[in-house]
């Protein structure tokens, strides 16, 4: 039996990641109703530490402080979602995950944690098979946000010096992951275009995998 793949879309809040992953789950769908598809995302309710994280990313405050916490919670977390997920993969099921390990790289890096330091608390778990990095200029990001959630901004959407090293991270997560972490096939898409070009990219790359 062929082992599934692991599929993961990241970026900024308010790339548009979540829309692209729906779009591929509906496309994978489309090919036959029997094909098993997990669909998933981090940080998640499966455990203490992902409820820990969860409200931190809830939380209004300076985006830079629990930066060592924030490290913890969300690899705890991924340890519990990698006992749950790695099964499925080993029985042919593909899984897309909405957040994965990048945002751990992008957002912790941005706080002050290295690089080096996040990829010991990921040690051991799953790579991605592929990974779409949606790429916006803040501006635009935070533009969608204020359309979708008014004015409320949550702990890491409100500074934008904060959001653009995030950013900034996420468009070298690609050379510095093969090398630190083995984890490689990371593609960044521009997502300033209409969804339908932005899908169209997504499964153009998806095709090859």
């Amino acid at each position: 039996m062929t082992d599934g793949k692991l599929i993961v879309f990241e970026g900024i809040n308010g790339c548009g990641k979540g829309t692209q992953l729906d779009l591929l789950h509906s496309y994978i769908r489309s090919s036959g109703k029997a094909i098993p598809i997990f669909t998933t995302g981090e940080p998640n309710y499966f455990d203490g530490n992902g409820r820990m994280a969860r409200e931190m990313l809830d939380s209004e405050g300076n985006p830079y402080s629990n930066n060592l916490k924030a490290v913890e919670y969300f690899a705890e977390n991924r340890r519990t979602h990698n006992n749950i997920f790695v099964p499925m993969l080993k029985k042919g099921i593909d899984v897309l995950s909405d957040r994965y390990w990048h945002s751990n790289f992008a957002f912790q890096n941005a706080q002050g944690i290295s690089y080096a330091d996040i990829a010991k608390a990921n040690k051991g778990f799953r790579a991605p098979n592929l990974t779409f990095i949606l790429d916006v200029p803040v501006n635009i990001a935070f533009e969608r946000l204020r359309k979708r959630d008014g004015d409320n901004r949550r702990k890491f959407e409100g500074d934008f010096d904060f959001v653009n090293s995030v950013r900034n991270n996420y468009l070298e997560l690609g050379s510095i992951l093969p090398r630190l972490i083995k984890d490689k096939n990371i593609f960044v898409i521009d997502g300033n275009r209409s969804i339908t070009d932005i899908f169209e990219k997504v499964k153009e790359i998806y095709s090859f995998f």
